[in-house]
């Protein structure tokens, strides 16, 4: 019984110095990376729904821990609308319907480096076609496994990148701001 708490308190400073082990420079880099949402004038959303496209986005974001109140970054999220279908129930009363395909990228603005991209198809059903669309938007959750799955792909190739111009002397990593240009 002895030799069995001796073993484990021989082991107690191990596992202390496992739980607070340094994080390695990437994910101190990937710490340091705000990405900002942004609906472009090209994003065919139609400007009834920008506002709140913007709100689902800074949701997302902010559920992964990724943005902060500013606007100065180099690193955007973005959003391209799709309307794959889009018509009227034959329920009384009729009601309009829209699918809609919502691409989302995340890039940075100053190369044009494209860095992740993710789909996700809603839809929407109200008494005329703008609410339906609306409805569609509303359906997107910033929770959703999707936005973590971009931002998590995203920074490991923000991460990438900044390693490899680090490394070809482009940059003094000590006096670079990795979010702006």
């Amino acid at each position: 019984m002895k030799k069995i708490i001796a073993l484990l308190l021989c082991c107690l400073p191990l596992l202390a110095a496992a739980q607070t082990a340094e994080p390695t420079a990437e994910e101190n880099l990937a710490e340091k990376i705000i990405i900002i949402p942004h609906v472009a004038i090209t994003s065919d959303v139609p400007d009834y729904a920008k506002s709140l496209m913007l709100d689902k986005m800074k949701q997302a974001l902010l559920k992964q821990g990724i943005m902060d109140q500013s606007d100065r970054s180099r690193y955007v999220l973005t959003v391209r609308s799709n309307i794959l279908d889009e018509g009227m129930t034959e329920s009384v009363p009729a009601k309009a319907y829209v699918k809609v395909s919502f691409s989302f990228y995340i890039g940075d603005v100053d190369s044009g480096i494209l860095f992740a991209t993710q789909n996700m198809t809603k839809k929407g059903v109200a008494d005329d076609a703008e609410k339906a669309y609306m409805q569609a938007v509303k359906a997107i959750q910033s929770g959703d496994q999707a936005f973590k799955k971009l931002i998590d792909e995203a920074k490991v190739r923000i991460v990438e990148t900044l390693k490899a111009r680090e490394d070809a002397g482009e940059f003094n990593k000590e006096s670079y701001d990795i979010n702006w240009w």
